[in-house]
C-alpha cells in the first residue's frame, strides 16, 4: 500500500510538470526541450530554505515556484528573437546550464551529492496524507490550466501559436504571451520540484537532466499536445507502464535501458502513426 501512494504522489507531482509543458508547446507552440531545469529550480529553492535554513514547508514551496516563474523568465528573454530548431536547441543549453549549477554551485548536505531531510509538516509527513495533498494540488493546477485555455488569453495563446502575423496585425505582441505563458510555466514546474523534493526525500542533480526534460515530451507527446485531459493520461499511462516492468523479471541494471529503448520505440511510432498523441487537439503539421 505504500508504495501504491508513493506512485499515486509521484503520478500527481508529474501531470503537473506536464500540464506546464503542454501550455509551452501544445498550447502556444514553443518546442521547450529543458523544462527540467525549472523542475529543479524548485526542488531545490524549497529543499534549501526549508533543509538549511530551517523555513516553513509550505512558505519554502511557494518560494520554489516563484524561483521557477523567475528563472524561467529570465531565460527566456535572451531566446524571444529566435524559433523553430534553433529554440529548441537553446532551450537544451538551458538545461545543461542549471544542471551545472546544480551539480558545482548548489547547496548539499555533508557527505552527500545532494539535499535530504526535510522538515515536512504533518500533512505531508506520512504517505496516505501527502499522497492526498499532493492529488489535491494536481487537480487545482489541471483546473487551473482548463480555465486559462478557455478564457480569452488561451485563445491568444493558440494565436500565438497558428497565426502569430495576424496577431501582430490586431496591435498584440506574440512575444508577450509567450513570455507570459513561458512564467507561469515555470511556476507550476517549480511547485510541481517542490513537491517532487518532498515526495523523494533527497534530490540531487542527476534527477534534472536532459532525460527528465525528454521524459516530460514523452508524457505529452503520448497523451496529446494542446489537451490537458492528455497530460494526465499520458503520465499515468507511462509510469503504469514503467511500473510493469517489474513484473517480467529481468535484472535491475536491464530495466533502465529497457525503458530508455522503449521511450524511444513509442515516440518513433507516434511520430509516424499518431503525432496529436492519445487526446490531442494539436499537430505540429499543421
Amino acid at each position: 500500500m505504500e508504495h501504491l501512494l508513493y506512485l499515486g504522489t509521484l503520478i500527481a507531482v508529474w501531470v503537473i510538470v506536464a500540464l506546464a509543458a503542454n501550455l509551452v508547446i501544445g498550447y502556444t507552440g514553443m518546442m521547450a526541450m529543458g523544462q527540467a531545469a525549472y523542475l529543479g529550480v524548485g526542488a531545490y529553492v524549497t529543499a534549501t530554505l526549508n533543509i538549511l535554513l530551517g523555513v516553513n514547508f509550505y512558505f519554502a514551496l511557494l518560494l520554489g515556484a516563484v524561483a521557477g516563474a523567475l528563472a524561467a523568465a529570465i531565460t527566456l528573454l535572451p531566446l524571444r528573437r529566435i524559433g523553430g530548431f534553433y529554440f529548441a536547441l537553446a532551450t537544451l543549453g538551458v538545461n545543461f546550464v542549471f544542471f551545472d549549477i546544480f551539480h558545482n554551485l548548489a547547496p548539499r548536505v555533508e557527505g552527500s551529492e545532494g539535499l535530504y531531510g526535510l522538515q515536512l509538516p504533518g500533512l505531508f509527513a506520512s504517505s496516505g496524507p501527502r499522497f492526498a495533498a499532493t492529488l489535491a494540488i494536481a487537480v487545482l493546477c489541471v483546473l487551473l490550466c482548463q480555465r486559462v485555455v478557455a478564457s480569452p488569453l488561451g485563445r491568444a495563446l493558440r494565436a500565438t501559436r497558428d497565426r502569430p502575423d495576424a496577431l501582430a496585425a490586431l496591435g498584440k505582441d506574440p512575444r508577450h504571451y509567450q513570455m507570459v505563458v513561458w512564467t507561469f510555466a515555470g511556476a507550476l514546474t517549480g511547485l510541481a520540484g517542490g513537491l517532487y523534493a518532498a515526495t523523494l526525500f533527497y534530490i540531487d542533480p542527476t534527477l534534472f537532466t536532459l532525460d527528465a526534460s525528454i521524459l516530460i515530451l514523452v508524457y505529452i507527446g503520448v497523451g496529446g499536445l494542446a489537451s490537458t485531459a492528455g497530460s494526465v493520461l499520458g503520465v499515468i499511462l507511462l509510469i503504469a507502464f514503467n511500473e510493469s516492468l517489474r513484473f517480467i523479471g529481468l535484472p535491475s541494471q536491464f530495466v533502465g535501458p529497457l525503458q530508455q529503448a522503449m521511450y524511444g520505440l513509442l515516440l518513433i511510432g507516434l511520430m509516424i502513426f499518431r503525432r496529436r498523441g492519445l487526446m490531442g487537439e494539436y499537430d505540429f503539421r499543421e
